[in-house]
């Protein structure tokens, strides 16, 4: 009798995931729209046609990507060539933005590549041509860019060399040069003890420092190293997403009620909570999400992947991709499945795409991914 009940449950199971599989199959095919690049940065067709709409309708528009691609700047280039925003938020810290555009400002270009030669090494996702380009693209265009995010291991001795040329205080100054050779002869090491930021070093001269009299922008920035070293020494994504939060909680009166859009990796801006399945963290993505809400306003969240980019993500979005063909890009409209989710008629037990479904309104597929190379100087 047991062996009969075991049978007769394994068929219910079997049969009830085939069943759903079909559901969500039917839910992804009537709700991709595809279109495709017209090779000058901007796209044509239904999902391009479908998603600009959208976009034009939003406050705050937040892309999803994932990190070193050159097909994520192309796709953001041509949504900002359709689109006006008046902010850019992007997934680098706010003193290595503000350094970097105010070099591309003021600097003449032989200058300019002086610099980035000297130090695109601390640029963090900056470092990469594409990125930078789009970075300087909207510096030209006079948008607002905010960093969110802690200071990268790389970025030291750029925000350290700055603070020296701002700095007044010879005893200051002789503290972020010994910093500075710190930094360098460390440089050459290998594995984690190469990052002076890590170093006991760098947390005796910043305590040290603490205790001087600093302007208010170098205490502000020596504090802010500081926190960064805790977030890297304790490993700790909490503090690191409590510090996101934190900058643009204190920025947002300057862009509450103006069109912002941020850029930032997949698993920092879904509405819900975070795509890391091992987790239970509420993003960016959550918090901007209700703040347009309480503003009475509308934030869209896109996630951007490409085909092949990642195995477990294959296995995932196996569903969309059965409709993904050729060189085409698509567009998938998340909404009507979360619908069907919470209305009981469909259920996702992956949780991975659970999430990216209830956390995207818009899921964007290109048909490859290319990888971005770092800013090449003559």
């Amino acid at each position: 009798m047991k062996k009969i009940t075991f049978l007769l449950l394994t068929v219910f199971i079997t049969n009830f995931n085939h069943a759903q599989n079909i559901v969500l199959d039917s839910l992804v095919q009537k709700n991709s729209f595809p279109f495709q690049n017209d090779k000058n940065i901007s796209f044509q067709g239904k999902g391009w046609d479908v998603l600009l709409d959208e976009i034009k309708q939003s406050n705050s528009v937040l892309l999803g990507e994932t990190h070193f691609t050159n097909e994520i700047p192309y796709f953001t280039n041509a949504v900002i060539n359709e689109v006006k925003f008046d902010n850019f938020f992007l997934e680098v810290d706010p003193y290595s933005v503000d350094i970097i555009e105010t070099k591309i400002k003021s600097l003449s270009a032989e200058k300019l590549n002086l610099f980035v030669k000297e130090y695109s090494t601390n640029f963090s996702f900056l470092e990469y041509e594409p990125e930078f380009n789009l970075f300087k693209d909207l510096v030209k265009r006079n948008t607002k860019i905010y960093g969110v995010e802690q200071i990268s291991i790389f970025a030291d001795q750029m925000i350290i060399s700055n603070l020296k040329e701002e700095s007044k205080n010879k005893k200051v100054i002789e503290i972020y040069n010994q910093m500075l050779q710190n930094s360098k002869s460390l440089a050459s090491k290998e594995g984690l003890e190469k990052f002076y930021l890590l170093s006991e070093d760098c947390l005796q001269k910043i305590d040290l420092l603490l205790q001087l009299k600093l302007s208010d922008n170098e205490r502000k920035q020596i504090e802010a190293l500081k926190l960064s070293r805790e977030i890297y020494t304790k490993r700790s994504h909490l503090l690191r997403i409590q510090l996101m939060k934190s900058i643009l909680v204190n920025q947002m009166p300057d862009w509450k009620n103006k069109k912002n859009l941020f850029k930032f990796g997949a698993v920092h801006v879904p509405k819900g909570e975070t795509i890391l399945t091992k987790t239970d963290i509420y993003d960016i993505g959550n918090l901007i999400s209700n703040i347009e809400e309480a503003n009475y306003r509308k934030s869209l969240h896109i996630m951007l992947v490409g085909k092949g980019e990642d195995d477990d993500d294959n296995n995932s979005f196996k569903s969309f991709l059965n409709i993904v063909k050729d060189d085409q890009w698509y567009c998938f409209d998340l909404r009507p499945l979360k619908k069907s989710i919470l209305q009981n008629k469909l259920k996702v037990d992956d949780i991975y795409l659970s999430r990216v479904i209830k956390g995207y309104d818009y899921l964007i597929y290109s048909p490859k991914v290319t990888k971005s190379k770092e800013i090449s100087i003559e």
